[in-house]
C-alpha cells in the first residue's frame, strides 16, 4: 500500500468514528417532543397530566441510545473486517518479500538490478510491517468500540425496560382517572338530581305557605313580589290579605328567622295564628300578642322568632284608614299620590322574644292614589355599585311619580335588585296597597 493509499484509509477511518461519535451526540443530546397534555382544560388533573408527560419523553429519549449503539457496533465490526484483509494483504506481501529475498541469494553475487530489487522487497517489508502494526492498532480499537457498543445496548435495555414500566404505570393512572371521572361525573349527576328534587319540593311547600292569589277587595290596588334566595331552600318571608267585614280587611308581611322546614313550620304557625287571631280582636297589637305567645309555646331548645307588620285597612268612607302595627320590621312607606315619600311611626318588639313586647301603633289616612309599601329586611343587605341599599335609599326608589300604581311600585325595587353586586343572601318579600277611588278599575293580581 502506498503513503496515499494509507492516508486515505485513515481518512475513511477518521469520518467513519467522527460519524459515530456525532450518532452518539445526537441520540444523548437532541430535543425529545413531549407527549400530548392529557389534562388539557382541566386544572383538577394538571399534575398527573405532567408525570404523563415526563414518562413519553423518557421512553422517546430511551429508544435514541439504543440506536446509537446499533450504529457503533456495526461501525466495530466494519472496521474489524477492514482490519483483517489489510493484516492479510499485509501478511502475503510479507511472505512475498521472504520469498523473493531468499530467491535472490547472497546479495555479492547480484546484478545492480536485483540489488536495486532487494532493497525494494526491504522497503515493502518495513511498509508491510507498518501496516500490520496500524492494523493491530485498529483490531484493538475496533474491540473498544465493541466494547463500548454493548454497554451502550445493555444501557438501552435497561432504559427501555424502564420505560415500559412508566407506560405501564402511566396506563393504569389514565384508567384510574378515567374511572375517577366517570364516578364524579355520576356523583355530580346525582347531586343535579337532588337539587331538582329539592327545588322542587321547596316550591311545592313555599305554594302551600303562601296564598295562590290575593282576593280582589274594592277600592285596592294590591301588588306583591316574593323571592327567595336560593330555589332550592324554602324561605321564611311570609305575607297575606284577607277581606274580614263590609269595607274592612287585614293584611301583614313577616320575616322568621332562619330557613329551611323549622322555618317553614314557624311560617306556617304565625300565617294562620294571625289569621285566626283577626277574627277575634279589632286591635292589631292584640293579634301581634296572640302570635308571641304562640311562638314562645314552642318547645324546642331555640325558640322561634319572627318580624311582621300587620294592618287593618277600612275603604267604606270617602278616605281609607290604616291602622298599623310593627313588630321588629323597617317602618313601611307612606307614598302620596304626587310621589312625595312619608315614614309611619309604628314600631314594636321582635316577636318569640320575652312575653310582654311592646308595639306603637298609628293611624294612617289616605287620600285617592296614595299607597303603602312593606318590605321585609332582606332589602336591607343588598349592595348595588357598592353601596348598601338602605332605608333611605329604599325611600328615593320608591319616590318621585305621581300617581305611580301598586305594581310600579313594587317594580321600582325589583328592578333594583336585577343590579345587585351578588347574589341574595336571605328571602325577599315587598307588598304594595293603593287606594283608589269607588268605582275604579281594579287590575287583577
Amino acid at each position: 500500500m502506498g503513503i496515499t493509499e494509507t492516508r486515505g484509509w485513515t481518512q475513511e477511518m477518521r469520518v467513519g468514528q467522527t460519524n459515530v461519535d456525532r450518532d452518539q451526540w445526537v441520540a444523548s443530546s437532541g430535543p425529545v417532543s413531549g407527549g400530548p397534555d392529557l389534562a388539557a382544560g382541566d386544572p383538577s388533573a394538571h399534575d398527573l397530566s405532567q408525570g404523563i408527560r415526563m414518562r413519553d419523553q423518557r421512553e422517546r429519549a430511551a429508544a435514541a441510545p439504543l440506536q446509537s449503539a446499533q450504529a457503533r457496533l456495526l461501525a466495530a465490526d466494519q472496521r474489524d473486517a477492514i482490519a483483517d484483509a489489510r493484516d492479510a494483504a499485509a501478511l502475503a506481501r510479507d511472505q512475498a518479500a521472504t520469498a523473493r529475498d531468499v530467491a535472490f541469494g547472497d546479495e555479492s553475487h547480484v546484478s545492480d538490478e536485483e540489488h536495486r530489487g532487494a532493497l525494494g522487497a526491504t522497503y515493502m517489508i518495513e511498509q508491510a510491517s507498518a501496516r500490520r502494526t496500524r492494523a493491530a492498532e485498529q483490531r484493538a480499537h475496533a474491540r473498544e468500540q465493541r466494547v463500548f457498543a454493548a454497554r451502550d445496548r445493555a444501557i438501552a435495555k435497561e432504559d427501555r425496560d424502564r420505560a415500559a414500566d412508566e407506560r405501564q404505570r402511566a396506563r393504569v393512572d389514565r384508567e384510574t382517572l378515567y374511572a375517577e371521572a366517570q364516578r364524579a361525573d355520576e356523583r355530580r349527576e346525582e347531586a343535579l338530581r337532588h337539587q331538582r328534587r329539592a327545588e322542587q319540593l321547596a316550591r311545592v311547600l313555599q305554594r302551600s305557605l303562601s296564598p295562590p292569589s290575593l282576593p280582589r277587595i274594592a277600592g285596592l290596588e294590591v301588588a306583591v313580589h316574593y323571592e327567595p334566595s336560593a330555589p332550592e331552600a324554602v324561605g321564611g318571608d311570609f305575607y297575606d290579605l284577607f277581606p274580614l267585614a263590609a269595607g274592612r280587611s287585614g293584611f301583614f308581611l313577616g320575616d322568621v328567622c332562619g330557613k329551611g322546614p323549622d322555618a317553614a313550620a314557624v311560617t306556617s304557625l304565625a300565617r294562620y295564628t294571625m289569621r285566626t287571631a283577626a277574627m277575634l280582636h279589632e286591635q292589631p297589637e292584640a293579634i301581634l300578642m296572640d302570635l308571641n305567645a304562640a311562638l314562645l309555646m314552642d318547645e324546642n331548645e331555640l325558640p322561634p322568632m319572627c318580624t311582621v307588620v300587620y294592618g287593618q285597612v277600612d275603604v267604606a268612607a270617602q278616605s281609607a284608614a290604616i291602622t298599623l302595627a310593627v313588630a321588629g320590621q323597617p317602618p313601611p312607606l307612606i307614598v302620596r299620590a304626587g310621589g312625595s315619600i312619608e315614614r309611619t311611626a309604628a314600631h314594636g318588639t321582635m316577636l318569640g322574644v320575652i312575653d310582654d313586647p311592646s308595639f306603637h301603633t298609628c293611624v294612617l289616612r289616605f287620600a285617592p292614589g296614595d299607597a303603602i309599601v312593606i318590605s321585609s329586611d332582606g332589602i336591607l343587605d343588598t349592595r348595588i355599585d357598592g353601596i348598601r341599599l338602605d332605608e333611605e335609599r329604599v325611600s328615593e326608589l320608591v319616590a318621585g311619580s305621581p300617581d305611580a300604581s301598586a305594581q310600579e311600585l313594587v317594580n321600582r325595587l325589583m328592578d333594583a335588585l336585577q343590579h345587585a353586586d351578588r347574589p341574595l343572601r336571605d328571602d325577599i318579600a315587598i307588598m304594595a296597597l293603593r287606594w283608589t277611588p269607588a268605582g275604579a278599575r281594579v287590575p287583577a293580581v
